[in-house]
């Protein structure tokens, strides 16, 4: 079996490595399988932490992941593949690592920047990690 690991977090350029994935295993001979990953962290949300005492942050952040991974999971889930998803909860980088080291995944499809201005900051420092620390090939989609 095949099996890719795609990190996403709600940016175009994630939708970008999803669909890079279906692709790839859609010309792929054999059984091929998707894990669709989302790491729930406060690490994209720097000041909400401090500023919004009555929210419950890991609540709402994990919610929204547990959406985006429902709505990606719904776009791809006609293409005759075997898709999954995880939700994590904890620092990107070293989530998607461990998580594609633990499990014996074959590539990480990885969009090359996230969401928003410090997103982007963010997944850029996370895609340059992962390509540096996963013991498997990794794809960086632009």
């Amino acid at each position: 079996m095949y099996k890719l690991l795609v990190p996403i977090d709600g940016s175009e350029v994630a939708e970008r490595a999803m669909q890079t994935a279906v692709s790839l295993c859609q010309k792929r001979e054999g059984e091929t399988h998707i894990t669709l990953l989302h790491v729930a962290s406060v690490e994209y949300y720097p000041g909400m932490a401090v500023a919004s005492v009555n929210i419950n942050l890991d609540e709402t952040v994990s919610k929204e992941g547990e959406e985006l991974l429902q709505e990606s999971l719904n776009k791809i889930k006609n293409a005759g593949i075997h898709v999954d998803s995880v939700l994590l909860k904890g620092y990107a980088a070293k989530e998607i690592c461990e998580y594609a080291n633990e499990n014996g995944y074959d590539m990480i499809v990885i969009g090359n920047r996230g969401r928003g201005a410090f997103g982007e900051l963010i997944l850029g420092s996370v895609s340059h990690k992962v390509l540096h620390h996963a013991k498997c090939p990794v794809l960086i989609v632009k």
